[in-house]
């Protein structure tokens, strides 16, 4: 029985095409996952059908009836939520008051009946495993949290088709796989589901059908009741290329210029670094040239780390140094002056100007820094703007776009790109490829890996194991804000990264060697 179909969608912004040709239909009970490049137009399809936009074009029916979604409150009318790529939770509220808002139930007077609301807002919670306080006031909590209170919210909806809009995008390996438990009794009960993410494992494992987007229109649907559940076949229908996209280096490769980094200069050396309850006497070196991986279970210190170095947070203790000089890193600035710059985790909240131009967002760390005239020398920085969004493959590549009309995937080009005029010594990257599609991501990691050959250092900090795996020189995996192991080389494995970020020692785990050669 189909529940949901949508027929021939469009929606343009600003006379940008998002959608020219989406259709789609779900069936009752089913998992069906929407994958697609950034600005394939997932995200305009999936707040069209819940109400937040309307369509320029194109037919919609649910439960085999034609209907006009005008607002949020209309699609809740026929049972459909959906929960957020961005967060829409309110930070000086509560966890339970988060959960509950806007549908409270009132009693006999007029006032909200705060224990009912309590009790909805931990069952929601218990269904996904979450030991967190109802009480807890949101800004408060970890990106990841918030990220099951959002999924929870949802959930209180009791809704019979649910909208997951990159779910798992903050989630760590076993807070994904409880979120998985969660959804397959939901399609027990009944409930069908729209699951949209980038990680393709994810999709063949929990997903009974997919349709694949490509440039705003339906290029493709796979049913994994008849076909297989192979990442190859996938691929190809998102990027409309044959055959498979490859790592930016190979193993002979990689181990190659692991050799090389032995006899590198070293470009960033950490002693004894301490932050109170968070970080514990964190050492280790950083070659020129080198993509130094940081790795191990969410939460663990890895954001910290890159915050310090990059003057956001205050050390306990410790020093830091680059190409042996000394630094007392005060705030970012300091850290910018030395060619030390961070891609933060959240671009949105933490490294964009949403409302500003692409050209704004690129020029705005040399302009921060320029010294010299009072007036700034705008002709040599468009020319510089044009050469860094050829450089980065912006699309559109129109400097005037407003960065809130970009798909993530290019606004994660524009975080990066930002600090290529700065020439960095240190590249600082925390998870940069959250959220971003396989062509996007491969070409940040052809872009850092072009930076690492020019002599950029880069530390990465990736909850994706397999990214570690294929692009970084070394690893060193942090558990409870210390470094518990240094992985280089061959012995470079999944195996051995589950291994070290649950603190296991296996047979093939050595001693910590994370201070690195001195």
């Amino acid at each position: 029985m189909t529940i949901l179909e949508a027929k021939h969608l469009k929606k343009s912004f600003d006379g940008v095409m998002a959608l020219h040709d989406a259709n789609f239909s779900l069936r009752k009970g089913e998992i069906c996952g929407l994958v697609g490049a950034n600005g394939s137009g997932k995200t305009t399809f999936a707040r069209i059908i819940s109400g937040l936009l309307i369509p320029d074009g194109g037919e919609l029916f649910l439960y085999d009836a034609p209907v006009n979604l005008k607002s949020h409150l209309k699609a809740e009318e026929y049972q459909l939520a959906m929960v957020h790529q961005n967060l829409s939770l309110v930070p000086e509220m509560t966890i339970w008051e988060n959960i509950t808002l806007g549908r409270e139930e009132t009693g006999k007077f007029g006032f909200v009946k705060n224990d009912k609301a309590m009790m909805i807002a931990q069952h929601a919670l218990d269904q996904l495993g979450v030991r967190l306080s109802i009480h807890e006031k949101v800004v408060n909590i970890a990106p990841d949290e918030k990220q099951l209170v959002e999924i929870a919210k949802a959930l209180t909806k009791q809704a019979n088709i649910l909208i997951l809009d990159e779910p798992t995008a903050s989630l760590g390996f076993q807070q994904v796989q409880d979120l998985f438990t969660t959804i397959n009794a939901l399609k027990q009960q009944g409930v069908s589901i729209i699951f949209i993410s980038h990680r393709i494992w994810e999709i063949t494992k929990i997903c009974d059908r997919l349709v694949v987007f490509r440039n705003g229109e339906t290029v493709g649907e796979l049913d994994f009741e008849t076909q297989e559940r192979d990442e190859q076949l996938i691929i190809p229908l998102i990027t409309g290329q044959a055959g498979t996209l490859e790592d930016t280096r190979g193993k002979e490769e990689r181990i190659q210029h692991a050799l090389l980094m032995q006899k590198a200069d070293y470009a960033l050396e950490v002693t004894n670094l301490s932050l109170q309850r968070k970080l514990h006497e964190i050492s280790f070196t950083l070659k020129k040239g080198e993509i130094l991986g940081i790795g191990g279970l969410q939460g663990q210190g890895q954001e910290e780390l890159l915050l310090i170095l990059a003057g956001f947070l205050r050390k306990s203790s410790g020093n830091i140094a680059i190409q042996g000089k000394p630094l007392k890193i005060k705030h970012t600035r300091h850290a910018i002056r030395e060619g030390m710059v961070l891609v933060p985790g959240d671009r949105q909240k933490e490294g964009l100007f949403l409302y500003h131009t692409v050209f704004t967002n690129l020029t705005y760390p040399k302009v921060s820094m320029h010294k010299g005239t009072l007036f700034l020398p705008l002709e040599k920085l468009k020319r510089e703007v044009d050469k860094l969004i050829q450089t980065i493959s912006l699309s559109p590549p129109d400097p005037w776009m407003m960065i809130s009309h970009l798909s993530g995937g290019n606004q994660q080009k524009v975080v990066v790109g930002k600090w290529l005029s700065l020439s960095p010594k240190i590249l600082l990257l925390s998870d940069p490829t959250k959220g971003v599609d396989v062509g996007t991501r491969s070409h940040l990691y052809a872009m850092i890996a072009e930076l690492a050959a020019q002599g950029t250092s880069v530390i990465l900090y990736a909850s994706d194991n397999e990214e570690l795996i294929a692009h970084c020189d070394r690893i060193l995996i942090m558990f409870e804000g210390r470094i518990v192991d240094e992985i280089a080389g061959e012995e470079i494995s999944e195996d051995r990264i589950i291994a070290s970020s649950l603190n296991i020692q296996g047979p093939n785990h050595t001693e910590n060697r994370a201070g690195g050669e001195k």
